[in-house]
């Protein structure tokens, strides 16, 4: 094989190369080197899904001060877990604080030490912005929900179903009542309701914020289910250099997504 210092010195086949056939050669190969190296660089991201929205726009300013692109996958965090460990390419994983991620970390799919608390997200009562009702004691949770069709996440699946069951069930309303219909996530009650399925709701912070058409009728108070904590933490083969991109979680930038995206920064209390 001809090496590359033979082939812009001594030429190939029956002459030299010409100096700007040389040129372009080098040229030609120094934006291929730069590909490869800024390819290498991608920053992989897996997340919960009600984070989607966050991750995204972090991912997009990342790029914009950084240059590095950011490839951002949502799944709930025992399947991103499963996906890692069957050898799916994965740097940082924004996961769910809890016995999942615990597990994960005993059994080496994330690297030791690596889980920091980062987002808290909470659980409203939304209704749909076009459609608002305005009940007899806005003090009642009860006269919020009133006779209208509310929608809730599947408890079985989404901590968004289970703690929202909870609360039901502490202002006194039966989850057996004809009134409840039941999705399979907080996403999809946020459909019911814009389909005019449902007329009131529980979701997530994160799905209220990113669906214009719901309006807060009732922030759920945090005293009535346990925290829904956030981490981040290493992957077990990251592949990027991510020290700089933790580094700017914790900057002010960063901090505004998370506020617009309906999170709160680790270790704030919400109004």
């Amino acid at each position: 094989m001809v090496s590359l210092y033979g082939a812009l010195f001594y030429g190939a086949g029956s002459g030299a190369m010409r100096p700007l056939k040389v040129l372009w050669a080098a040229l030609g190969l120094m934006v291929l080197l730069t590909s490869f190296a800024a390819q290498a660089r991608d920053l992989v991201i897996f997340g919960e899904p009600t984070l989607e929205t966050a991750l995204r726009r972090l991912g997009a300013t990342w790029r914009e001060r950084s240059g590095i692109r950011v490839n951002v996958f949502v799944a709930p965090s025992d399947l991103s877990f499963a996906q890692i460990e069957r050898g799916a390419r994965c740097d940082i994983i924004f996961a769910l604080a809890g016995r999942v991620t615990q597990e994960a970390e005993r059994r080496g799919i994330i690297k030791a030490n690596t889980a920091k608390p980062i987002f808290r997200n909470a659980l409203v009562l939304v209704e749909s912005r076009d459609r608002p009702r305005v009940p007899a004691n806005r003090s009642d949770p009860k006269s919020l929900v009133g006779e209208r069709k509310l929608a809730i996440a599947n408890p079985d699946r989404d901590l968004a179903g289970t703690y929202g069951s909870e609360w039901l069930r502490q202002i006194g309303i039966r989850q057996g009542d004809n009134n409840i219909v039941v999705a399979e996530s907080s996403a999809g009650v946020a459909t019911l309701i814009a389909d005019n399925v449902a007329q009131v709701g529980i979701v997530y912070a994160t799905d209220a914020a990113r669906r214009p058409n719901l309006a807060i009728a009732l922030p759920i108070a945090g005293e009535s289910h346990p925290a829904i904590d956030y981490v981040v933490a290493e992957a077990m083969d990251s592949q990027a250099d991510i020290k700089s991109f933790l580094e700017f979680l914790g900057s002010a930038e960063a901090k505004a997504i998370f506020a617009a995206a309906g999170l709160q920064s680790a270790g704030e209390t919400r109004s």
